[in-house]
């Protein structure tokens, strides 16, 4: 197994025996694909590590801490010293994109200090997540400064009332004043952020926004199910570090039995590897792709006869 594969089974690792009433042995075993013996030397792995893995009954696990019983100078484990060489052995290796800034984003979102932040994270994007984390908290509009967005093409000064962060500070939740919606803003999109001294006034059009595996938002969550290629697997994880907890493998392959919020973002994901993704369900979603296809071939026969 490479080397990022190693770093992010580890955390898949400790997520899973972070759970309230533990996983046992054998669970472990098949979610990853490997021997009990295996897992056995993943818990030594961990203990070297400094996690202390209990067993209770057939269950094993890692004891969460109430981290409010603590001072934050209590929780700092790195000098800071110590945070900039991890931020360099990660930033130095082989390992690129997604998977690399997820690692980063999650070194960050684990703590609270700033201080420690500024080494993890390009200056200009951390002192933007610290203040609109400071705005959540104190319940207060903000203007994102020249933000570029994909969609439309067009960068632009938006007010909001920030709402949540997800997946490890990639994105942000807020509710935009002037479209009455509410938005996801990728954070490294984010020229600049502007504070206002005026507190939220939309709470309650605030509601419930969720962002799927592929970056897509919204509310009413979409079951989908995917047959994989292993090449398709392969990259799927790589892509999208988040889908790992919802595919299974099997002697023909892979199957993705997730959710989706919108079909744009895994939509891009199987037009990229037609031929080693099947569509199991919905019927919609393969809808969506034929039209696609349709579009593209109609607009290349469009410029051959030009």
């Amino acid at each position: 197994m490479v080397d990022h594969r190693k770093i992010y089974r580890v955390f898949s690792l400790i997520s899973r025996l972070r759970a309230p009433f533990g996983v046992t042995k054998a669970a472990l075993a098949y979610d990853f694909d490997v021997s009990e013996r295996t897992i056995e030397r993943y818990f030594v792995l961990l203990q070297d590590l400094g996690f202390e893995v209990e067993k209770k009954g057939d269950c094993f696990s890692i004891e969460r801490v109430d981290r409010f019983q603590f001072k934050p100078e209590d929780l700092i484990i790195f000098s800071l010293e110590e945070a900039a060489a991890i931020k360099d052995a990660i930033t130095n290796s082989p390992l690129r994109g997604p998977l690399q800034k997820s690692l980063l984003s999650k070194l960050y979102a684990l703590t609270d200090i700033d201080e420690i932040s500024e080494t993890l994270y390009r200056q200009g994007i951390s002192k933007n997540i610290s203040t609109v984390r400071k705005a959540i908290k104190n319940k207060e509009q903000l203007i994102l400064k020249n933000y570029h967005s994909l969609s439309s093409g067009k960068t632009s000064d938006r007010l909001i009332e920030p709402i949540k962060f997800f997946c490890y500070y990639t994105y942000l939740i807020a509710f935009e004043v002037n479209s009455h919606m509410v938005k996801q803003f990728k954070i490294d999109r984010i020229e600049g952020v502007a504070t206002t001294d005026s507190q939220w006034q939309f709470e309650e059009k605030h509601g419930e926004c969720q962002i799927d595996a592929f970056g897509m938002s919204g509310t009413e969550p979409i079951p989908v199910v995917l047959k994989l290629s292993d090449r398709a697997h392969r990259l799927m994880e790589e892509e999208f570090p988040d889908t790992t907890y919802y595919i299974k493998k099997n002697t023909e392959g892979a199957i993705y039995n997730g959710a989706v919020y919108s079909f744009e973002g895994i939509g891009r994901f199987i037009l990229g590897l037609l031929g080693e993704v099947e569509v199991v369900e919905p019927l919609e979603l393969t809808r969506y792709i034929e039209k696609k296809v349709r579009n593209w071939i109609d607009r290349s026969y469009s410029y051959v006869n030009i």
